[in-house]
């Protein structure tokens, strides 16, 4: 996993040469944080100037509560919040008029992934079926109901479900109890509608996107649900749901059709005029389309209009910025490459730049981003403000070489294990054929079959096999680590060169 040398330098600076760091802090909803840290990170290190910029990754709710701040004077308590949820009408009201934003920058989707040993067959689920497995009304994956649907689905008598759930306020969990509540009233009340719920006691409580994903990958014949890029990237096994127009779909493939951002589409999705007005009305979930993704959560930032309550001019152009680049496609595109966001585009997007243009910072430097030198005028591209993509450091580069040497190599691995597996498979395949089991390749043999000279020899084998296959896995396993520690030794290396003994 790539890490960020920027927090490292920062911190190794001695105070009589650091220039002023202009910080920048957000908290919010887990599911897009890898992408706010990326960006994050970019912008630290294409910056002259030194910045800090972090994101709290604590839930939709907690993020709202920091945004909302203290209730006396709704000062927030960090700089920017987000959420995969917009503000309750309650909350809004909370606001005068007109003074908060909600920036919609994200869509993902929300997808129930399991640790059920299906082999290669899919496991689908409706809406129902997923109200009474999470009430613990179905508790066992051969409940006939689930069979019915799933024909060919091999599992033990009795395989028992495990429930994972989020433990702690979550737009996640507000998202699917909605939707259930929504396509399956009778099975999901009202009541178990909202960000955290009265869960069964027998189900498994996970912190954060990270727990949900321990919890599933620890305990075979789990369900729980997370966002699904962050699934996808684990390698968890998806569970297939049936959408409003009868079909059953993954949202791998509804993504690849189109059919997340097709939710936003739908005149039916409440969306208002204005990105100053109250979104809590804003329904994604369960939208007509034959591709549509069922579960469909837009990520927002929320945003005071008026930054001078509780930032400095130089912060508060340094949010400006930010928010820029997350509209960007040179910045947003590893959301959708990587971590299976979409960033939204259209009249949104338009809205959305339009309102960061217009934020009141009370002064401050504008930053300027270079994109190619060969549309920056002279001197520009070296001002004190100025995203350069054309700024690097090597240590940053030789990190950035050994990370995809580290790739490429467990790629190599994967790959070597699975053609030793398919060895193994066709020599066992060789060593009989359809005649009586009779042995293709000399030696003698009986009628029935028995151990001839040759498969002793074959036996052999395998154990040399196998052992040359532990060589390669050691092998493996040290030139990993090799890497690892390397990794971390140039970086320690740079830092202590460059701004401990200022070569």
């Amino acid at each position: 996993m790539k890490f960020s040398l920027s927090l490292l330098l920062a911190a190794a600076i001695p105070a009589s040469d650091a220039q002023e760091v202009i910080p920048l802090h957000g908290s919010g909803t887990t599911n897009p944080q890898k992408c706010y840290w990326d960006i994050m990170d970019t912008l630290m290190k294409q910056s002259k100037l030194p910045i800090r910029m972090t994101y709290r990754g604590v839930g939709s709710s907690t993020g709202q509560a920091d945004f909302m701040g203290d209730a006396t004077t709704m000062l927030p308590f960090n700089d920017f919040g987000s959420g995969d949820i917009p503000f309750s009408q309650e909350d809004f009201n909370k606001f005068d008029p007109g003074t908060i934003l909600h920036l919609p920058v994200l869509m993902g989707a929300i997808s129930f992934f399991h640790s059920v040993p299906t082999g290669d067959a899919e496991l689908k689920l409706n809406p129902c079926l997923l109200a009474r497995i999470f009430s613990r009304d179905i508790t066992t994956w051969d409940h006939p109901e689930i069979m019915a649907i799933n024909q060919g689905l091999e599992l033990p008598a009795g395989y028992p479900i495990k429930v994972a759930r989020r433990v702690l306020g979550s737009s996640s969990t507000k998202s699917i109890t909605t939707y259930l509540h929504q396509t399956c009233d009778t099975e999901w009340p009202i009541e178990m509608v909202d960000s955290v719920v009265n869960w069964d006691n027998d189900t498994l409580p996970c912190e954060g996107s990270g727990g949900m994903t321990d919890c599933i990958r620890a305990n075979p014949g789990t369900i729980g649900y997370i966002d699904s890029g962050h699934g996808h990237l684990e390698n968890l096994q998806e569970i297939d749901l049936l959408n409003f127009d009868g079909q059953y779909i993954s949202s791998k493939v509804a993504n690849s059709r189109g059919g997340i951002l097709a939710a936003a589409e739908s005149p039916n999705a409440g969306l208002p005029n204005e990105l100053d007005q109250s979104f809590a009305n804003v329904n994604l979930l369960n939208q007509p389309g034959g591709d549509t993704w069922p579960i469909v959560a837009m990520s927002y930032i929320y945003v005071h209009k008026d930054l001078t309550r509780h930032l400095t001019p130089e912060s508060a152009q340094l949010l400006k910025a930010f928010l820029t680049a997350v509209y960007t496609p040179e910045y947003n595109a590893i959301c959708e490459q990587s971590f299976g966001f979409v960033p939204v585009t259209g009249t949104l997007r338009e809205k959305a730049l339009q309102q960061i243009a217009n934020l009141n910072t009370g002064g401050g430097i504008e930053w300027f981003f270079e994109f190619s030198t060969d549309k920056t005028g002279t001197g520009i591209g070296q001002g004190s403000h100025t995203f350069s993509v054309k700024r690097d450091s090597y240590s940053e580069l030789e990190q950035d070489s050994l990370i995809s040497q580290i790739a490429a190599l467990q790629a190599e691995i994967a790959e070597m294990k699975a053609m030793t597996g398919d060895g193994h498979t066709h020599d066992g395949d060789d060593d009989t054929n359809t005649n009586g089991g009779s042995t293709t390749n000399g030696g003698s043999t009986t009628n029935g079959g028995s151990t001839t000279n040759a498969n002793r020899e074959a036996d052999a084998g395998d154990d040399e096999d196998m052992e040359f296959e532990r060589d390669d896995e050691l092998t493996a396993a040290l030139a990993m680590g090799a890497i690892s520690i390397a990794l971390w030794a140039i970086a320690l290396v740079f830092v202590i060169v460059k701004y401990v003994l200022h070569i």
